[in-house]
């Protein structure tokens, strides 16, 4: 016998991916794929309701640009006999009307247009057309609702082609008679209805795709016409945000020198006593004992309010507290030691990011400071909840009031702790009280 090993067996054939075994392997995982991302879209809402968007404007455009050209006309005829003056004002306030419409239609969509603030049209008779005649965001509205009669139409049947011609080969005659447009017409009746099917499933895809495609572009001029000036918008953005840097470099520096004065004037201090004391104790430990150890006493009662010191000031940095036990815990914490009842009340489901969890534990604590500085208050509360985006901060305490938001490091320091997070803030303070400090701050 042989010692031979023996041969290899041969190598395995590959796995059969679905194709016929005759030289030509279609790949049908793949075009099933294929086929369900063309067709997804379909089952998607977004599509189906850029194609009402189009279907609506292209709808009403003629009836509104009719409405207002009659309105334009019976003001100018009237305008003759001095009554048309006083229908200037309305005809423009039924124009914003048709553009807040409009701008409905392009919400259902998912296209949100902010309006260009219009001059406001309350004054004397004289005063409130002249503003109107002379508003350049009114004659865009007025534009775009003229420029809208066109657009409308035009979008909608070119946003609608698919649509039409996938419900003209299922519902119309075209399986029947062919295609009217000339492909394949050479081919004879019947024959290019049946070319229609493959373009009327490939167009069926296409629905959503060209709709929300044309509803884009229609949301654009709109947002051209009527929408806020994005440079300029830009430009107001920068101007914000350069004065929230100059806000919160002054609030940083406002918190150093306070840190400092609180180290001047209470651990440095208290540690000078204590070695006063200590050397006072060391002469005399030897020929009056007792009086040095009431001295080291001392020196040992005011070790421990600096530490108090140290971990109040401390908080004041780094609320450790805020991230072991929460927002809740940490608030309660500031107000233990008040010398009036501050209650605290933070909604059980809020659930905060540390960096707005932060925000809202140092507005609370300033906003808790000043009460307990200024407001001569005997009872005050603090609640937290959560307002749609935003976390909602309520300072209230029953003092003498009058708190003037213009004036003081605290309120400056809230405010700019707020603006530096897009939120906002208001105060309530009537001279005698109560007040009420309101801050509202973005969740994410």
């Amino acid at each position: 016998m042989s010692d031979l090993p023996p041969p290899p067996s041969p190598a395995a054939p590959p796995p059969d991916s679905g194709g016929s075994g005759d030289g030509f392997d279609f790949d049908w995982d793949r075009a099933k794929d294929l086929a369900e991302r063309w067709f997804r879209p379909l089952t998607e809402r977004e599509g189906w309701m850029a194609l009402v968007y189009l279907f609506a404007g292209a709808l009403v455009s003629p009836f509104l640009f009719g409405f207002m050209m009659a309105a334009a006309a019976l003001t100018f005829g009237l305008s003759f006999v001095v009554v048309g003056l006083l229908l200037i004002v309305p005809t423009f306030l039924l124009i914003e009307v048709f553009v807040k419409l409009e701008r409905s239609l392009a919400a259902l969509a998912g296209h949100r247009i902010e309006m260009r603030p219009t001059a406001t049209l309350e004054g004397s008779r004289i005063t409130a057309p002249l503003r109107a005649l002379t508003d350049e965001v009114r004659w865009r509205q007025a534009g775009f609702i003229a420029a809208n009669v066109v657009i409308a139409p035009v979008l909608f049947a070119f946003g609608s082609f698919p649509f039409s011609f996938v419900t003209q080969v299922l519902f119309g005659d075209v399986l029947v008679f062919g295609l009217d447009f000339g492909i394949g017409s050479d081919l004879g009746v019947g024959t290019t209805g049946i070319l229609a099917l493959p373009l009327a499933a490939f167009f069926a895809g296409a629905i959503p795709r060209v709709a929300i495609w044309m509803a884009g572009i229609k949301a654009q001029i709109a947002g051209w016409f009527v929408g806020t000036d994005r440079l300029a918008l830009a430009e107001e953005r920068v101007s914000l945000l350069s004065s929230q840097r100059s806000d919160i470099l002054d609030a940083v520096a406002s918190e150093r020198r306070r840190i400092e004065r609180n180290l001047h004037d209470g651990v440095q201090q208290q540690l000078v006593a204590i070695g006063l004391d200590l050397g006072m104790a060391e002469q005399q430990i030897e020929q009056h004992p007792d009086r040095a150890k009431e001295l080291i006493g001392n020196a040992r009662s005011k070790v421990q309010g600096s530490i108090g010191e140290l971990r109040q000031l401390g908080r004041g940095l780094h609320p450790a507290i805020l991230e072991d036990r929460g927002i809740d815990a940490a608030l309660s914490a500031v107000v233990s030691g008040s010398s009036i009842p501050i209650s605290v009340q933070v909604d059980p489901d809020l659930d905060l990011s540390t960096d707005v969890g932060e925000t809202v534990y140092f507005v609370a604590n300033e906003a808790i400071a000043n009460v307990l500085k200024h407001a001569q208050a005997r009872v005050a509360s603090v609640h937290v909840a959560k307002v749609a985006a935003n976390v909602r901060v309520t300072i209230h305490d029953d003092g003498i009031g009058g708190v003037d938001a213009s004036r003081g490091t605290g309120i400056a320091g809230i405010r700019a702790r707020v603006n530096a997070v897009d939120g906002s803030l208001t105060i309530t303070s009537p001279s005698g009280g109560p007040t009420t400090l309101i801050a509202e701050i973005p969740r994410t």
